[in-house]
């Protein structure tokens, strides 16, 4: 008690003795009078006599009812004065309360956005409610539906933290957690909510709980306890802050999972699984950094050949193992030279070696043509078999052989060819001499002119289905009926035709044939068409022009044409206007290969996308019987954020059952159907729509 509050209850009591005994003064004044009434209507007295007792009476009895009806009415002010102070300094406690809630929230929040790491924030919110509430026992306790079990990750008591309980029994609990906000018991023990947590309440004896659930996507994941060993009658807003931080903890564990998502992406897009190396994601930014500030570098592109006969002996598992014993082996070499050389994984069975500097000198030649030779000759053994590997080198200087990187990879990709026509393992240096390359450019791309002037493009439809096999549209593909080649698929041309900036008039015209189709053969259809759109048509600054005049033919909604776009397009300075003007006309949009490009996860909730296509990379390893966590990953993430999903590449049974049993939206491959005709695709839709009758 403090001191005012003991000088206000001594002065409290005072008052009330004083206030007894004036009562009991006044009542004797009004029994007086009453008495003197009584005397004079007996007559025995004076009749002057008589009229002074009267007059006497008179004023006694007034002043007693005067004095009694004062003190009523005092007393009635200083009760409601001390029920006006009372208010008062409720409301100030609780104004003091709202204040220091405000600064935990703000500090929680703070370091929130600072992003620190999950042990330091779960630690941080425990101590602020144990400053809120006044309680020691703060802890977080996490699901886990696979092992059946409600875990304690972190706790203020620390012998609770680890400690498990079956989860077997808690369905009232979860139940609970699931239909209100939070669980605010006076009595825990005895809460029939709380009836299967009994045992451990009594044996930490715990009395009074306040419990919010913590959801993740949705799905309830975990539950923040406030519990008391005294009996507490939790407060309103106790309730609402503990709510409070219970949503801030849903946050962070969604921002957690999904920095781990991109953490995983980006070592799956820039680090190799097999051999820990680089990427050529990683080469190329490394690259361009390096160009950027025209810092010259060579770079030696190594083949490796005799892979695909030890896969085909001893599995995949039998080639990764010799990969990773050929990285190793040239690491050695490359140790002792001075200009630190960076070793990358390129795709194909190659690897990339950078060698910062203007000249190679003598040594390091040599040395790189030893390496060829030595890893030749070597006797490899892989999985206890003896096995054979080839070895190649082409070499290419920047900016002497290029001054930009797409030239310097082409021209060592060129020296490469010729290398593996040598007779012995042999480091082949670009030289002017090899560009009869740039001839056959040249020509292919003469030929790519004529086939857009004589029409030698058709169009093929790759079918996209339904987990359940219910044909819901398909990707539009291009192919080139060449006049001496034959049917040319795109790996030949669209390179060139990307150089040559003929990609341009050719994704127009797939995109004029496409809405025709829809306004014609697939009219009565709701089938959807999905058209891949270059970087250079999006640059285009007709580009949204040309796409409004193409839905002003009308015939279908424009919502069944689906424009496909790459990641890296996503980080082009102003393309999400251009997104946004898209989605206004209607279309829908498509981001392509997802997981493969540079792009952050952030940007699917920046940008206007309405689907995402999971590249096949990502499936693949369902293929030899391994699981695809990051596969798993991105469509439960999909499926979050309210996105459809289109996994490409399914060419298995056990990739389709797999992507059955995760829920993807619609799936595509060879598995399923080839690329057909247009001719052939209709007839599929007829065969269907004759089935669903």
């Amino acid at each position: 008690m403090t001191k005012d509050e003991h000088d206000h209850r001594n002065n409290h009591g005072y008052r009330r003795t004083h206030l007894l005994l004036v009562t009991l003064l006044l009542g004797l004044f009004l029994a007086a009078g009453l008495i003197i009434v009584w005397v004079t209507r007996q007559q025995t007295l004076p009749s002057s006599d008589i009229l002074f007792l009267q007059l006497l009476a008179v004023v006694l009895a007034s002043l007693g009812l005067l004095g009694i009806v004062a003190l009523l009415g005092y007393r009635y002010l200083s009760q409601h004065g001390l029920s006006l102070s009372r208010q008062n300094d409720e409301l100030r406690d609780t104004q003091t309360r709202l204040h220091q809630q405000q600064q935990i929230w703000q500090h929680l929040r703070d370091l929130y956005h600072q992003e620190i790491p999950e042990e330091n924030f779960l630690q941080a919110v425990q101590i602020a409610l144990r400053e809120l509430l006044d309680i020691p026992r703060i802890s977080l306790w996490f699901f886990d539906d696979s092992a059946g079990t409600m875990t304690c990750r972190s706790s203020l008591v620390p012998s609770l933290v680890g400690t498990q309980i079956d989860m077997t029994s808690l369905d009232t609990y979860l139940e609970a957690l699931h239909r209100a906000p939070c669980l605010a018991t006076l009595r825990a023990q005895h809460d029939p909510r709380l009836e299967a947590l009994r045992p451990y309440f009594v044996e930490q004896g715990i009395l009074s709980t306040l419990e919010v659930g913590i959801f993740v996507g949705g799905e309830l994941r975990g539950s923040l306890c406030c519990e008391s060993t005294q009996p507490r009658q939790w407060r309103a807003d106790e309730i609402n802050s503990v709510m409070g931080v219970s949503g801030l903890l849903s946050q962070f564990a969604e921002s957690l999972r999904r920095r781990e998502i991109e953490h995983d992406l980006y070592q799956h897009i820039h680090y190799d699984e097999v051999t820990g190396l680089p990427t050529i994601h990683s080469l190329s930014e490394t690259l361009d950094r390096t160009a950027s500030r025209m810092q010259a570098f060579h770079l030696v592109l190594v083949r490796v050949r005799g892979l695909g006969h030890i896969n085909s002996l001893l599995g995949q598992s039998g080639g990764d193992d010799a990969l990773r014993q050929v990285a190793a082996e040239i690491r050695g070499y490359l140790l002792p030279h001075r200009r630190i050389p960076r070793l990358v994984r390129l795709p194909g069975n190659q690897l990339a070696i950078i060698l910062p500097g203007t000249d190679l000198d003598a040594w390091l030649q040599q040395r790189l043509s030893e390496m060829l030779s030595n890893l030749t000759e070597r006797a490899w053994q892989v999985q206890a078999q003896p096995c054979q590997l080839r070895f190649s080198a082409g070499m290419a200087h920047f900016p002497s052989d290029g001054e930009d990187l797409p030239l310097v990879l082409q021209r060592a990709e060129l020296a490469l060819k010729h290398a593996r026509q040598q007779a012995t393992p042999a480091l082949v240096p670009y030289e002017p001499a090899l560009g009869e390359w740039e001839l056959q450019q040249i020509q292919i791309e003469r030929e790519l002119r004529l086939a857009l002037e004589d029409e030698q493009f058709r169009l093929f439809l790759q079918p996209q289905f339904t987990a359940a096999g219910e044909l819901r549209g398909a990707e539009v593909l291009l192919r080139w009926q060449h006049p001496e080649r034959g049917l040319v698929a795109p790996g030949y041309f669209i390179d060139h035709a990307e150089r040559s900036g003929l990609i341009r008039p050719m994704g127009y015209w797939v995109l004029e044939q496409a809405v025709e189709l829809l306004r014609g053969p697939l009219a009565s259809t709701d089938l959807t068409l999905s058209v891949n759109v270059s970087v250079q048509q999006l640059s285009d600054d007709d580009f949204l022009t040309r796409i409004e005049a193409l839905l002003e033919k009308g015939g279908f909604s424009p919502r069944r044409l689906v424009l496909e776009i790459v990641e890296s397009l996503l980080a082009t300075p102003g393309m999400v206007m251009t997104l946004c003007a898209l989605r206004q006309l209607g279309v829908q949009l498509a981001l392509d290969d997802f997981g493969t490009g540079y792009s952050s996860l952030r940007y699917l909730q920046e940008f206007p996308v309405d689907e995402i296509k999971l590249d096949k990379a990502f499936i693949d390893p369902v293929q030899h019987g391994t699981d695809a966590p990051l596969a798993r990953s991105i469509i439960a993430m999909a499926r979050t954020l309210h996105l459809r999903l289109v996994a490409e590449g399914v060419e298995t049974a056990s990739q389709l059952e797999f992507l059955r049993q995760q829920q993807a939206s619609m799936m595509q491959g060879y598995y399923l159907a080839y690329p057909e005709p247009i001719d052939t695709f209709l007839a599929r839709r007829e065969l269907q729509a004759c089935s669903a009758l």
